[in-house]
């Protein structure tokens, strides 16, 4: 394996806002005017609030005010959030992460990775639709990408599984224990190994599933973390990405 990603938030960082580059016409629709600054770290659809403060990456569904707080706000005011990297990452890697519920008693939150648009392309061209963090828009809409929901207050049953998906089509391919019951003033860590159709994810050193994909896997692409509308605030760090040399296929004698 070798390093190619390494993010602590340390320091400053860019982030730029879908909002920024789209734009609503007189129909109601949205549409795509341009894409998200080069420059910028992370990539953030949805209204919600997006900062780096404490050296973490904090989400939250609504905007955070001065003192770091998301702002209170009506329920139909509230967002769900998807924060994009930067970067296209290979088709073959291991990603670590870890992540904190920040007391959030409602709500989940989940990985996409190997996410591009249908045809192969970027996930912001400007030819698709805007997402606006719109679930649908994730699973079914223009994009594929593989998904992991690791944690999970909306029901007591969700919240003891881990869930893989393959889309579009939302179509779960494995499942597993969550491992990320109990309090949730706690961090977790998370490991995603994807090598060829192999696919892994561990939660808190032990792996919850493995899965090997049967169609032609996902290829490179870029990695986000969702978490819905209903959490109070989440919280990431110490991004890490290794690019994963695959192992030749085993021949028969």
């Amino acid at each position: 394996m070798a390093p190619i990603y390494k993010n602590d938030f340390s320091r400053a960082q860019g982030i730029a806002r879908e909002e920024d580059f789209i734009s609503r016409s007189d129909d109601g629709l949205w549409h795509r005017k341009g894409r998200p600054d080069p420059e910028a770290e992370w990539i953030a659809e949805g209204w919600g609030g997006v900062e780096i403060r404490d050296g973490r990456l904090r989400v939250a569904p609504s905007p955070f005010d001065a003192t770091g707080l998301p702002k209170p706000v009506e329920p139909g005011q509230r967002s769900h959030m998807v924060v994009w990297n930067r970067q296209v990452f290979p088709a073959d890697f291991l990603l670590e992460f870890q992540f904190s519920p920040c007391d959030s008693t409602r709500g989940l939150a989940l990985v996409i990775f190997g996410a591009t648009a249908k045809d192969g392309g970027d996930i912001f061209d400007p030819a698709l639709p805007p997402r606006r963090a719109e679930y649908a828009s994730y699973h079914s809409g223009g994009l594929a990408n593989y998904t992991d929901s690791f944690w999970s207050r909306n029901t007591e049953t969700e919240g003891l599984t881990n869930r893989l998906r393959r889309n579009p089509g939302f179509k779960q391919v494995a499942v597993g224990p969550s491992l990320t019951t109990g309090p949730t003033d706690v961090t977790h860590c998370l490991r995603i190994l994807k090598s060829g159709p192999h696919i892994e994810v561990e939660v808190n050193g032990r792996v919850v599933l493995r899965w090997d994909d049967p169609d032609r896997p996902l290829g490179a692409g870029r990695i986000g973390f969702r978490s819905m509308e209903g959490v109070t605030m989440v919280a990431y760090d110490n991004v890490k990405v290794w690019s994963v040399e695959r192992k030749p296929a085993r021949r028969e004698p």
